[in-house]
């Protein structure tokens, strides 16, 4: 009966990830090892991580994996150990060309992901406004079964594992004559694996694409005169801005989003100004404060500046559609002070 609760809670792990082994759990021995039982197309294996330069980094240059192939009981050094920071090449075992190790922690647990043949990937960042020069790029993607690579190169095609893949984060640094630190995320846990990598083919990606800005009214007070808005900037591959920092000699400010809340009938009145910043994971919250009744003729104008990769940005939205039709006075609703 535990055997076959153990094989239902598998399973369930399996369809989880997407994939067509299980994680399964490890166990620490000491400071500087994990061992456990791992499956390889169906069989199971006994195996060991070990931490060598224990900086507590299992999947380090300098630490080691081994799998008891032969099942008798030992690890040995010179046909069962290989280096964990690099796919595994298991000779006669297993269908795939290598294996992808995906290890997690809290708690420790393991799985082999089949690379099935090598692709090569180009990725872009089209829209780098003209003399602005890259310093630093660090672009992950990941791959509908677990797979995770770093491309650190523009214009360039490096190997990857065949696949469908989604970009979870783009950082660069760049300058345009001043210093930028600019990083995008993932944040939509459905956003598609559209970046199909075939074995022997290169693919091209595109990182960014063209960025916009959006704002969604979270909320309206109406009697108290507050509106809060929810801005967002979004790349063309659904990617979420969480941090832009710039400096004449290295990035150390924040460039926030300037926020202005205007009557757009007659002399287009600045009712309220806003700006926001990162401190919220991404940008913050406005609230604007619009000096009694929110009409229908108000709009939200935003603008920020996102230096080498689009320069100035500016959206507008309306407060509301004009079909609202406000309270008839300012008297307390339903007779209750405030």
């Amino acid at each position: 009966m535990t055997r076959f609760m153990g094989c239902l809670l598998a399973a369930v792990v399996v369809a989880a990830a997407g994939g067509s082994e299980p994680f399964i759990f490890l166990q620490p021995e000491g400071n500087d090892r994990l061992r456990g039982r791992v499956l390889i197309d169906g069989d199971e294996f006994a195996l060991q991580l070990v931490d060598r330069d224990g900086d507590g980094d299992y999947l380090g240059n300098a630490d080691r994996l081994s799998i008891d192939l032969d099942r008798d009981g030992h690890f040995h050094p010179l046909s069962e150990r290989h280096a964990s920071g690099r796919p595994l090449r298991l000779r006669d075992v297993g269908t795939a060309d290598r294996y992808e190790i995906r290890l997690l922690e809290n708690p420790w647990r393991l799985r082999l992901i089949p690379i099935r043949g090598m692709g090569t990937l180009r990725v872009d960042l089209d829209h780098l406004r003209s003399g602005a020069v890259i310093s630093k790029l660090n672009a992950t993607l990941v791959s509908r079964s677990g797979i995770h690579r770093e491309i650190q190169l523009v214009d360039e095609a490096v190997g990857i594992p065949v696949g469908s893949y989604r970009l979870e984060r783009v950082f660069v640094e760049a300058s345009d004559g001043r210093y930028w630190s600019i990083e995008f995320k993932n944040l939509d846990t459905k956003l598609p694996y559209t970046i199909s990598v075939a074995k022997g083919k290169t693919t091209s990606c595109e990182l960014l694409g063209a960025l916009r800005l959006e704002a969604r009214i979270a909320a309206r007070d109406y009697l108290g005169g507050k509106l809060t808005v929810l801005p967002q900037c979004i790349s063309e591959t659904g990617l979420t801005l969480v941090r832009c920092e710039v400096g004449d000699l290295k990035p150390s400010d924040e460039s926030r989003l300037a926020a202005t809340l205007v009557n757009t009938s007659g002399s287009g009145e600045v009712i309220d100004r806003r700006s926001s910043g990162f401190a919220c994971g991404s940008l913050c919250p406005l609230v604007f404060n619009t000096n009694g009744l929110i009409e229908p003729q108000m709009q939200i104008r935003l603008m920020i500046d996102i230096g080498p990769l689009g320069g100035v940005i500016r959206h507008q939205v309306a407060v509301k559609r004009p079909a609202y039709q406000p309270p008839a006075s300012d008297k307390p609703f339903l007779g209750i002070e405030q």
